[in-house]
């Protein structure tokens, strides 16, 4: 009985007729957005991912935003050299042409940016812990969690260089 009375449902179609209406458009599916780089992803030097690639990245990954503050645990030099250094330009640049950028700034809501944070200022090596630089750099073994920098020795020089500057400021005190 149920059988026949969904057969009442579906439409009847006359002999030779296909059901084809012709319509060649596609269904109005949902926009897909743009493509989403992998974990370890970097575009070429100069370029540097799109607000839309970092807010989809981080809508993605689904984890809450984090918060930033200075973890350094010293003060920032008076005046603060580092703010013009063309080595500080250089490494946030090449954060910028990786994925790393879309978790670890606090304008796209990341999750990341608890560890560091780009946004963070005057100086965002500032929000990065001495373990956290260290792990970026790759002078610290952590699975999965290092810049994929095309010159990994100039990003652990300026680390290093970082690391040094925090290690004196607190023999300073």
């Amino acid at each position: 009985m149920w059988s026949l009375s969904l057969l009442a449902c579906i439409p009847s179609l006359k002999p030779g007729d296909t059901g084809d209406t012709g319509d060649t458009r596609t269904p109005d599916l949902e926009d897909p957005g743009p493509e989403l780089p992998g974990h370890d992803d970097c575009l070429p030097p100069g370029e540097r991912m799109t607000d839309e690639v970092c807010l989809a990245v981080v809508e993605e990954d689904g984890r809450p935003a984090g918060t930033s503050y200075d973890r350094s645990g010293v003060d920032a030099p008076d005046p603060d050299v580092r703010i013009d250094d063309p080595d500080l330009a250089w490494l946030t640049a090449e954060v910028e042409r990786c994925t790393c950028v879309c978790c670890h700034r606090t304008s796209y809501g990341g999750p990341g940016a608890y560890f560091w944070d780009l946004d963070f200022g005057p100086v965002w090596l500032d929000s990065a812990s001495g373990w956290s630089l260290e792990v970026f750099s790759g002078l610290r073994e952590s699975e999965n969690q290092q810049l994929p920098s095309e010159d990994l020795a100039r990003v652990q020089e300026i680390v290093g260089a970082e690391l040094d500057r925090r290690d004196e400021a607190r023999r300073a005190r």
